[in-house]
């Protein structure tokens, strides 16, 4: 009796193992039946991610959907959950920030090159450079700038990591500073705001900073 009672359980296990499988996987219980997207105000992921509505729940696998996603390198990561009671697919995006512009393409802080689809609502320096790591040690002094002194830069020339020119918007003017090496910061910020005032220098066109304690006006 003991045998028999553990054999029919044993079977009504599988078979409600198997329902439960068929529910999940091929029943119209559990579909997509709305799809929210998170973080980024780009239109096209949903077509992007391949999941649809009426799609089984359970056929949406988020990795696969990241990997989709993940092409497109001004996405830095994917998270994808599943509300199995509602059919709610939430993807949230995680967009790469740009931090300048490089070779006509935005650049992050790994280096990575991309686009953004309708462009960047900030205003970022152009990098001009003969590397993308050349180019990340110009926005690495970039971003140590105050901000102050960092919204007039239009743009960062790096000859190599030790030497570097910057492109300003002083006012109506447009001057050229030769930094030099990525040192003395606050110095040759406080070199430059001191010439660049004076009335002798109103048409001069290049300050060079490189040496602080004895600067050059062109």
């Amino acid at each position: 009796m003991i045998r028999i009672n553990r054999k029919v359980f044993s079977i009504a296990g599988v078979a409600i193992f198997a329902l439960i499988v068929y529910l999940i996987a091929w029943s119209s219980l559990f579909t997509v039946s709305k799809v929210v997207v998170t973080g980024t105000e780009q239109t096209s992921i949903q077509q992007l991610s391949g999941v649809s509505i009426g799609e089984k729940l359970a056929r949406v696998e988020p990795r696969a959907v990241g990997s989709k996603l993940e092409v497109e390198l001004w996405i830095e990561s994917v998270k994808l959950s599943r509300n199995w009671i509602n059919g709610t697919v939430t993807i949230e995006i995680t967009p790469r920030i740009p931090i300048g512009v490089f070779a006509d393409q935005f650049i992050g802080k790994d280096g990575t090159l991309f686009d953004i689809p309708g462009g960047s609502p900030q205003s970022l320096p152009v990098v001009e450079a003969s590397s993308t790591e050349f180019g990340l040690f110009a926005i690495e002094l970039f971003t140590q700038f105050p901000q102050s002194f960092r919204s007039k830069v239009i743009a960062i020339k790096a000859k190599n990591q030790d030497s570097f020119e910057l492109n300003l918007q002083e006012g109506s003017r447009k001057l050229n500073l030769i930094w030099g090496r990525n040192s003395d910061l606050n110095l040759k910020i406080k070199v430059y705001e001191a010439l660049v005032v004076l009335k002798e220098n109103s048409k001069i066109s290049t300050i060079d900073v490189s040496a602080p304690h004895a600067p050059i006006v062109k």
